[in-house]
Protein backbone atom coordinates (compact mmCIF):
# COMPACT_ATOMS: atom_id res chain seq x y z
CA UNK A 1 0.00 0.00 0.00
CA UNK A 2 3.02 2.33 -0.03
CA UNK A 3 2.26 3.44 -3.58
CA UNK A 4 -1.54 3.28 -3.42
CA UNK A 5 -1.79 6.87 -4.69
CA UNK A 6 -1.30 5.31 -8.14
CA UNK A 7 -4.61 3.48 -7.71
CA UNK A 8 -6.18 6.78 -6.65
CA UNK A 9 -4.97 8.29 -9.92
CA UNK A 10 -6.30 5.31 -11.87
CA UNK A 11 -9.74 5.82 -10.33
CA UNK A 12 -9.71 9.56 -11.16
CA UNK A 13 -8.48 9.02 -14.72
CA UNK A 14 -10.92 9.41 -17.64
CA UNK A 15 -8.72 7.64 -20.20
CA UNK A 16 -9.25 3.84 -19.93
CA UNK A 17 -5.73 3.11 -21.18
CA UNK A 18 -4.02 5.55 -18.80
CA UNK A 19 -6.09 3.99 -16.03
CA UNK A 20 -4.28 0.73 -16.76
CA UNK A 21 -0.90 2.50 -16.88
CA UNK A 22 -1.36 3.79 -13.33
CA UNK A 23 -2.81 0.53 -11.99
CA UNK A 24 -0.02 -1.55 -13.51
CA UNK A 25 2.64 0.83 -12.19
CA UNK A 26 1.16 0.28 -8.73
CA UNK A 27 1.41 -3.49 -9.19
CA UNK A 28 5.04 -3.21 -10.32
CA UNK A 29 6.01 -0.98 -7.36
CA UNK A 30 5.58 -3.97 -5.03
CA UNK A 31 8.67 -5.58 -6.56
CA UNK A 32 10.94 -2.87 -5.17
CA UNK A 33 10.77 -4.69 -1.81
CA UNK A 34 12.18 -7.83 -3.49
CA UNK A 35 15.64 -6.31 -3.21
CA UNK A 36 15.40 -7.05 0.51
CA UNK A 37 16.48 -10.69 0.78
CA UNK A 38 16.20 -11.10 4.55
CA UNK A 39 13.89 -13.79 5.88
CA UNK A 40 10.32 -12.45 5.63
CA UNK A 41 7.85 -12.35 8.50
CA UNK A 42 6.10 -15.74 8.66
CA UNK A 43 2.63 -15.49 10.25
CA UNK A 44 1.10 -18.46 12.04
CA UNK A 45 -2.35 -19.86 11.28
CA UNK A 46 -5.10 -17.42 12.27
CA UNK A 47 -2.72 -14.53 12.83
CA UNK A 48 -3.94 -11.16 11.53
CA UNK A 49 -2.63 -7.74 10.60
CA UNK A 50 -4.75 -4.61 10.63
CA UNK A 51 -3.97 -1.06 9.53
CA UNK A 52 -6.73 1.51 10.06
CA UNK A 53 -6.93 4.85 8.23
CA UNK A 54 -3.25 4.99 7.33
CA UNK A 55 -3.23 7.75 4.72
CA UNK A 56 -6.95 7.12 4.25
CA UNK A 57 -6.51 3.35 3.75
CA UNK A 58 -7.87 0.53 5.87
CA UNK A 59 -6.18 -2.85 5.44
CA UNK A 60 -6.71 -6.22 7.09
CA UNK A 61 -5.21 -9.64 6.38
CA UNK A 62 -5.23 -13.09 7.93
CA UNK A 63 -3.18 -16.25 7.57
CA UNK A 64 -5.90 -18.69 6.53
CA UNK A 65 -3.83 -21.81 5.81
CA UNK A 66 -0.58 -23.07 7.29
CA UNK A 67 0.47 -25.74 4.79
CA UNK A 68 0.63 -24.65 2.08
CA UNK A 69 0.92 -21.10 3.46
CA UNK A 70 -1.97 -18.95 2.28
CA UNK A 71 -3.11 -15.46 3.29
CA UNK A 72 -6.15 -13.37 2.45
CA UNK A 73 -6.21 -9.57 2.54
CA UNK A 74 -8.56 -6.67 1.91
CA UNK A 75 -7.81 -2.95 1.59
CA UNK A 76 -10.06 -0.01 0.89
CA UNK A 77 -10.19 3.76 0.66
CA UNK A 78 -12.47 6.26 -1.07
CA UNK A 79 -11.11 5.36 -4.52
CA UNK A 80 -10.64 1.59 -4.61
CA UNK A 81 -11.10 -1.79 -2.97
CA UNK A 82 -8.32 -4.36 -3.13
CA UNK A 83 -8.68 -8.08 -2.45
CA UNK A 84 -5.88 -10.64 -2.54
CA UNK A 85 -5.47 -14.33 -1.86
CA UNK A 86 -1.77 -15.06 -1.53
CA UNK A 87 -0.99 -18.64 -2.53
CA UNK A 88 2.24 -19.99 -3.98
CA UNK A 89 3.68 -23.06 -5.62
CA UNK A 90 7.42 -23.58 -5.21
CA UNK A 91 10.10 -25.68 -6.85
CA UNK A 92 13.44 -26.15 -5.08
CA UNK A 93 16.39 -26.42 -7.47
CA UNK A 94 19.33 -26.97 -5.13
CA UNK A 95 20.76 -23.47 -4.77
CA UNK A 96 17.67 -21.62 -6.01
CA UNK A 97 13.91 -21.57 -5.55
CA UNK A 98 11.26 -20.97 -8.22
CA UNK A 99 8.05 -19.37 -6.91
CA UNK A 100 4.82 -19.44 -8.91
CA UNK A 101 1.93 -17.24 -7.69
CA UNK A 102 -1.40 -19.03 -8.06
CA UNK A 103 -3.56 -16.80 -5.86
CA UNK A 104 -5.96 -14.08 -7.01
CA UNK A 105 -5.56 -10.31 -6.96
CA UNK A 106 -8.47 -8.01 -7.80
CA UNK A 107 -8.83 -4.24 -7.67
CA UNK A 108 -12.16 -2.44 -8.05
CA UNK A 109 -12.07 1.25 -8.93
CA UNK A 110 -15.07 2.79 -7.22
CA UNK A 111 -15.97 5.70 -9.49
CA UNK A 112 -16.90 3.58 -12.51
CA UNK A 113 -16.97 0.13 -10.90
CA UNK A 114 -14.09 -1.08 -13.09
CA UNK A 115 -12.67 -4.46 -11.98
CA UNK A 116 -8.99 -5.20 -12.62
CA UNK A 117 -7.44 -8.67 -12.37
CA UNK A 118 -3.69 -9.14 -11.88
CA UNK A 119 -1.58 -12.16 -12.85
CA UNK A 120 2.00 -11.54 -11.62
CA UNK A 121 5.16 -13.12 -13.07
CA UNK A 122 7.00 -16.00 -11.37
CA UNK A 123 9.89 -15.21 -9.05
CA UNK A 124 13.28 -16.88 -8.72
CA UNK A 125 15.36 -16.68 -5.53
CA UNK A 126 19.02 -17.30 -6.36
CA UNK A 127 21.96 -18.41 -4.19
CA UNK A 128 19.93 -19.77 -1.30
CA UNK A 129 22.86 -21.79 0.06
CA UNK A 130 26.02 -20.47 -1.58
CA UNK A 131 26.74 -16.88 -2.54
CA UNK A 132 24.81 -13.68 -2.01
CA UNK A 133 21.04 -14.19 -2.20
CA UNK A 134 19.25 -12.14 -4.84
CA UNK A 135 15.79 -12.17 -6.40
CA UNK A 136 14.64 -11.96 -10.03
CA UNK A 137 11.16 -12.10 -11.59
CA UNK A 138 11.53 -13.04 -15.26
CA UNK A 139 8.29 -13.52 -17.16
CA UNK A 140 4.97 -11.88 -17.96
CA UNK A 141 2.73 -9.73 -15.82
CA UNK A 142 -0.83 -9.36 -17.11
CA UNK A 143 -3.41 -6.93 -15.76
CA UNK A 144 -6.84 -7.30 -17.33
CA UNK A 145 -9.79 -4.93 -17.18
CA UNK A 146 -12.61 -7.43 -16.69
CA UNK A 147 -15.18 -4.70 -17.36
CA UNK A 148 -13.97 -3.52 -20.79
CA UNK A 149 -11.62 -6.27 -22.01
CA UNK A 150 -8.58 -3.97 -22.18
CA UNK A 151 -5.34 -5.33 -20.74
CA UNK A 152 -1.65 -4.71 -20.09
CA UNK A 153 1.02 -7.29 -20.88
CA UNK A 154 4.48 -6.53 -19.50
CA UNK A 155 7.60 -8.64 -19.79
CA UNK A 156 10.10 -8.66 -16.93
CA UNK A 157 13.53 -9.17 -18.48
CA UNK A 158 15.65 -11.96 -16.93
CA UNK A 159 18.95 -10.94 -15.40
CA UNK A 160 21.85 -11.74 -17.69
CA UNK A 161 25.59 -12.02 -17.17
CA UNK A 162 27.05 -9.30 -14.90
CA UNK A 163 23.54 -8.02 -14.17
CA UNK A 164 22.65 -7.13 -17.76
CA UNK A 165 18.95 -6.45 -18.20
CA UNK A 166 18.11 -6.79 -14.52
CA UNK A 167 15.07 -4.78 -13.35
CA UNK A 168 13.99 -3.93 -16.91
CA UNK A 169 10.29 -4.13 -17.82
CA UNK A 170 8.71 -3.59 -21.25
CA UNK A 171 5.25 -4.05 -22.74
CA UNK A 172 2.02 -2.53 -24.02
CA UNK A 173 -1.48 -1.52 -23.04
CA UNK A 174 -3.93 -3.23 -25.42
CA UNK A 175 -7.57 -2.48 -26.16
CA UNK A 176 -10.26 -5.18 -26.23
CA UNK A 177 -9.33 -5.97 -29.85
CA UNK A 178 -5.72 -6.57 -28.70
CA UNK A 179 -4.40 -3.54 -30.55
CA UNK A 180 -1.48 -1.76 -28.80
CA UNK A 181 -2.37 1.70 -27.52
CA UNK A 182 0.37 2.69 -25.08
CA UNK A 183 3.97 1.56 -24.82
CA UNK A 184 5.32 1.03 -21.29
CA UNK A 185 8.96 0.70 -20.28
CA UNK A 186 11.09 1.16 -17.18
CA UNK A 187 12.66 -0.61 -14.23
CA UNK A 188 10.74 -2.30 -11.43
CA UNK A 189 13.09 -0.88 -8.81
CA UNK A 190 12.81 2.75 -10.01
CA UNK A 191 9.87 3.89 -12.11
CA UNK A 192 7.82 3.21 -15.23
CA UNK A 193 7.35 5.41 -18.29
CA UNK A 194 4.68 5.44 -20.97
CA UNK A 195 4.10 6.80 -24.49
CA UNK A 196 1.17 6.50 -26.95
CA UNK A 197 1.96 4.15 -29.83
CA UNK A 198 0.61 3.13 -33.24
CA UNK A 199 -0.78 -0.23 -34.37
CA UNK A 200 2.77 -1.52 -34.85
CA UNK A 201 3.76 -0.62 -31.31
CA UNK A 202 5.96 2.29 -32.41
CA UNK A 203 5.78 5.64 -30.54
CA UNK A 204 3.42 8.16 -32.16
CA UNK A 205 5.12 11.19 -33.76
CA UNK A 206 4.92 14.30 -31.62
CA UNK A 207 4.60 12.37 -28.35
CA UNK A 208 7.22 11.87 -25.67
CA UNK A 209 8.02 9.32 -23.01
CA UNK A 210 6.52 10.36 -19.62
CA UNK A 211 7.45 8.96 -16.25
CA UNK A 212 5.26 7.46 -13.53
CA UNK A 213 7.28 7.87 -10.35
CA UNK A 214 7.12 5.58 -7.34
CA UNK A 215 6.75 8.05 -4.44
CA UNK A 216 7.02 6.35 -1.06
CA UNK A 217 3.88 6.89 1.03
CA UNK A 218 5.99 7.18 4.18
CA UNK A 219 7.77 10.20 2.67
CA UNK A 220 4.42 11.81 1.76
CA UNK A 221 3.21 11.33 5.34
CA UNK A 222 6.50 12.68 6.74
CA UNK A 223 7.62 9.52 8.54
CA UNK A 224 11.28 9.87 9.61
CA UNK A 225 13.74 7.90 7.51
CA UNK A 226 16.28 6.23 9.82
CA UNK A 227 19.00 3.92 8.50
CA UNK A 228 18.62 1.37 11.30
CA UNK A 229 15.00 0.83 10.24
CA UNK A 230 15.79 0.46 6.53
CA UNK A 231 14.09 -2.94 6.34
CA UNK A 232 11.51 -2.43 9.09
CA UNK A 233 8.56 -0.13 9.62
CA UNK A 234 10.08 2.67 11.70
CA UNK A 235 6.73 3.71 13.12
CA UNK A 236 6.13 0.15 14.34
CA UNK A 237 8.71 0.37 17.13
CA UNK A 238 7.34 3.39 19.04
CA UNK A 239 3.79 2.16 18.42
CA UNK A 240 4.53 -1.18 20.07
CA UNK A 241 5.86 0.63 23.14
CA UNK A 242 2.53 2.42 23.53
CA UNK A 243 0.54 0.58 26.22
CA UNK A 244 -2.78 2.12 25.11
CA UNK A 245 -2.29 0.80 21.59
CA UNK A 246 -1.37 -2.66 22.86
CA UNK A 247 -4.51 -2.85 24.99
CA UNK A 248 -6.78 -2.06 22.02
CA UNK A 249 -5.04 -4.45 19.62
CA UNK A 250 -6.73 -7.69 18.58
CA UNK A 251 -5.26 -10.72 20.31
CA UNK A 252 -4.61 -12.30 16.91
CA UNK A 253 -2.65 -9.27 15.65
CA UNK A 254 0.88 -10.19 14.53
CA UNK A 255 2.36 -7.13 16.25
CA UNK A 256 1.61 -8.81 19.57
CA UNK A 257 4.68 -11.01 19.09
CA UNK A 258 7.11 -8.50 17.55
Amino acid sequence: MEYSYLLDRADECEDPYMRLVYATSWAISVYYAYQRTWKPFNPILGETYEMVNHGGITFISEQVCHHPPMSAGHAENEHFTYGVTSKLKTKFLGNSLDIYPVGRTRVTLKRDGVVLDLVPPPTKVNNLIFGRTWVDSPGEMVMSNLTTGDKVVLYFQPCGWFGAGRYEVDGYVYNAAEEPKILMTGKWNESMSYQPCDMEGEPLPGTELKEVCFINLFIILNFPLVIEFEYLLHFGHPVMKNEEYQSSMARSHCKARI
